[in-house]
């Protein structure tokens, strides 16, 4: 007899953890919805327009997005976008000459960035695998980032953003949830 109250109290807690999210209605409803109170779309809090949508639905773009958010950067505006646009431009021409050969270096890549007009104090460079090296560019609003791949003969890719919202400037934060 107390092998079978035992099994029956197993069941009965088994059953009741397996029907706790369903009775909870866990993640059935996004936060402010239904409430009646300024229910606003995402991204029209005040603060500085971030790049990509920011809501959370449950697929796995919307976790994806989630986990990512502190990678989050600040919109250009049109200005800026053009002006960004024609940075990469000249950065990827720039660099071209010295991704040809497997001859790209952290000092070659500094030297070819202030040759292009750029202050030592606005670049960084670093080392990603054996053959490939990274820059990042600071011109205020404006960041540039890029890499230069030794492998893949003068391959030289860049892309412009606004700075992140973490706090890190140009570079890009390391950490999240």
């Amino acid at each position: 007899m107390t092998s079978a109250r035992r099994t029956a109290r197993i069941l009965a807690a088994a059953a009741a953890l397996a029907l706790t999210p369903v009775l909870a209605g866990c993640g059935t409803e996004r936060a402010g919805a239904g409430t009646g109170a300024g229910d606003t779309t995402p991204g029209t809090t005040g603060g500085p327009p971030v790049r990509g949508d920011s809501s959370v639905d449950g697929s796995d773009a919307s976790k994806y997005r989630e986990n990512h958010a502190f990678q989050s950067t600040a919109e250009l505006s049109p200005a800026d976008r053009a002006k960004a646009d024609a940075e990469v431009a000249k950065v990827e021409a720039g660099l071209a000459g010295i991704a040809e050969g497997r001859r790209t270096t952290e000092p070659r890549i500094r030297a070819a960035l202030t040759g292009l007009g750029y202050s030592s104090g606005a670049i960084t460079t670093g080392t990603f695998g054996p053959h490939r090296n990274t820059f990042v560019l600071d011109l205020g609003a404006i960041c540039v980032e890029g890499s230069l791949d030794g492998v893949v003969n003068g391959l030289v890719t860049a892309e412009a953003h606004g700075k992140y919202l973490e706090g890190t400037g140009c570079v890009k934060p390391v950490g999240g949830h």
